[in-house]
């Protein structure tokens, strides 16, 4: 390991493990404009400024909010008892991982009650869209745009956009890869539970592409609205366009729908 690795880890790990700590270096990036996070952390392993790594947290909870809604939701309209009990199991991690984000906005003094107003507009619309197919009995199109879209498009945000983060602080790590092994498994789930219902006649591929192409355009708008954000993440948008096509692609190809954006 580098000599700046090390010293990023002695200054980042306390401060993430000391509440405290993290809680008076966002204070002090308050009250003076300094952006002491980012000058002490070479590696952009988190967001410079108290309002940037609540604006970033704040698109995570908001998905997470998506998903939980969708998984209860979903959970009463499964066509099968399996896939029922899987999604009150989602929704459960779901209702965890909010409490595991808000916990830590809290311990470091960022309010929680800020956070929608954070929220870029077109994220926004992925759960409007997602109640809207919800609303229309559409189980098929719901798990398309929450299973393989949004939980998705936070496992690339986690691996991809975390790197800096995973390569310099053992502490981050530890609490990324919390909420990162649910997210694939509700991704994999996803993925197996349209082949099945794919195999029993019961998705309609040109319904799948039309609202895949709708939540598709919502995921550009989103990338091209919070470049900063993905900037404090080691993240180009184009970069992050690129995978997030062929990852969502790459599902819906193993479920075998031959579906492109």
């Amino acid at each position: 390991m580098g000599l700046k690795n090390r010293l990023t880890k002695m200054i980042v790990d306390p401060a993430f493990r000391n509440p405290g700590l993290m809680k008076m270096i966002f204070a002090i990036d308050d009250v003076t404009g300094f952006d002491l996070v980012k000058t002490l952390a070479p590696f952009k392993l988190m967001p410079a400024s108290a309002e940037l790594f609540q604006r970033c947290f704040a698109h995570f909870v908001s998905g997470e909010e998506i998903s939980l809604a969708c998984a209860t939701q979903l959970s009463a309209m499964a066509p099968d008892r399996a896939s029922s009990q899987y999604l009150l199991v989602q929704a459960a991690e779901e209702q965890t991982h909010l409490e595991h984000f808000n916990k830590k906005l809290a311990q470091f003094g960022l309010a929680g009650n800020k956070l929608s107003g954070y929220v870029t507009p077109s994220f926004k619309r992925f759960g409007d869209a997602i109640q809207g197919r919800l609303d229309a009995g559409d189980y098929v199109g719901a798990l398309v745009g929450n299973n393989v879209v949004v939980e998705g498009l936070a496992i690339l945000l986690l691996e991809m956009g975390c790197r800096d983060m995973r390569a310099n602080s053992d502490e981050l790590t530890k609490f990324l890869d919390f909420v990162l092994e649910d997210e694939r498994h509700h991704c994999r789930f996803g993925e197996r539970r349209l082949k099945i219902w794919n195999e029993r006649g019961l998705v309609r591929e040109a319904d799948v592409k039309d609202f895949y192409g709708e939540m598709w355009g919502l995921v550009e708008n989103v990338i091209g609205e919070i470049p900063d954000v993905l900037d404090s993440m080691g993240l180009e948008p184009k970069t992050l366009l690129v995978a997030s096509k062929a990852f969502f692609e790459e599902r819906l190809a193993a479920a075998g729908l031959a579906i492109t954006a």
